[in-house]
């Protein structure tokens, strides 16, 4: 097993390397996972603005608006001077800016609604609609009121309650898709990582194995070729293994008692094969890099292709309908197409669909393999 154990004297020699990419590539894998996992609301939330709001009127009415707007959004004073508040609305410090004259109770009650209001926005901002449409409900509310004989302080007391009555947001006639758990989104990045550290890891060792000379002298070794070839491939085997294992304690860690269930379960068989079709691509990548430099693009090249175009970094069903047929032929797709079927299912007897594309990644790993083995034949018979 002397081939096996230097397999990983020179996998130790970049674990450095090696443990940075898989610091990151756990990092954003967890952190994407926490943040796109979808989080379901029933009730709707209001944006909230900073206004800066000065109030000269001493009616009630007045009062009620201030008081209103305070409970959606946040009052501020207004800046002395003109260059203080230029500098605020510049800064992005405040949304708005909005002044109560003095008579404002006073013209309410007599009729008069022209222009009652002084508001400024930010310049190019759409808060202003937002602003005015809550003080616009306001004052119709409270008019409704004030028609219907109520007092002026009491038309503004009812228009402020009225107002903070919150809608309940239900959506209607709408199909259900899968309900996306945390777990999903762990694995739905796995891609990506599994790509990009078998190139980086295996790629590394294969291509220091295939120095020339290196190849020479292991030929004159008293260890037949076959068994050479055999503790290499145990080596990577076990890497493989080893990175995948990782990733499963991270997301048992991460998504709790998923994987204890029939979704976990298939999640990890496809993040499994996906890692042997990873191993493969990386075996196939070797064959054209000349040196550790060109292998960590080709990395890149691999893992972010595979990811943009498979509907790891962007979705299915946002691409065009040709890009989904250019997207079947790179075994992401599949990878991806199976992580979303598998949250439609509650059993292994519902995961028809999800063999067919286990089975797509795992001919994708024998072609793989099946090119850069004759990839390294023909190398070979050029030497």
């Amino acid at each position: 097993m002397q081939l096996f154990k230097v397999f990983f004297k020179i996998l130790n020699k970049n674990k450095g390397q090696l443990i940075m990419y898989t610091a990151i590539y756990l990092s954003l894998t967890l952190l994407m996972s926490g943040v796109m996992k979808e989080q379901a609301e029933e009730e709707f939330t209001g944006i909230s603005l900073e206004i800066a709001l000065e109030n000269r009127d001493q009616g009630e009415l007045g009062a009620a608006l201030e008081e209103y707007l305070g409970e959606s959004h946040k009052i501020k004073e207004i800046p002395e001077g003109t260059e203080a508040l230029k500098d605020a609305i510049y800064y992005g410090e405040i949304d708005y800016v909005l002044v109560i004259p003095e008579d404002f109770s006073e013209k309410f009650a007599a009729g008069d609604r022209e222009r009652l209001l002084d508001g400024t926005a930010v310049p190019g901002s759409s808060s202003s609609y937002l602003a005015e449409y809550d003080m616009e409900s306001f004052l119709k509310t409270a008019d409704m009121y004030l028609s219907a004989g109520f007092e002026l302080k009491d038309a503004g007391d009812f228009a402020m309650e009225d107002m903070k009555e919150k809608g309940k947001v239900e959506f209607l006639n709408q199909e259900k898709g899968p309900s996306f758990s945390r777990g999903y989104y762990f694995f739905h990045f796995i891609p990506y990582v599994f790509v990009t550290m078998m190139i980086l890891g295996v790629g590394v060792v294969i291509k220091t194995f295939q120095n020339k000379d290196l190849s020479a002298r292991n030929k004159c070794s008293a260890v037949p070729y076959l068994q050479q070839s055999l503790q290499i491939l145990l080596g990577c085997l076990v890497y493989m293994l080893a990175v995948f294992a990782v990733f499963m304690v991270m997301a048992g860690c991460n998504t709790g008692n998923y994987l204890f269930t029939a979704q976990g379960i298939l999640s990890a068989i496809n993040a499994l094969l996906f890692a042997v079709c990873a191993l493969c691509v990386s075996w196939f990548a070797v064959q054209f890099a000349d040196n550790t430099a060109v292998l960590n693009a080709m990395s890149n090249v691999f893992g972010l292709g595979f990811s943009f175009l498979g509907g790891v970094f962007v979705p299915l069903d946002v691409m065009g309908e040709t890009s989904r047929k250019i997207a079947r032929f790179v075994p992401s797709y599949w990878y991806v197409i199976a992580n979303e079927e598998i949250q439609k299912v509650n059993g292994f007897s519902e995961a028809g669909a999800i063999y067919k594309s286990y089975l797509a990644v795992v001919m994708f790993s024998l072609a793989f393999f099946s090119a850069g083995l004759l990839a390294n034949r023909m190398k070979m018979r050029g030497r």
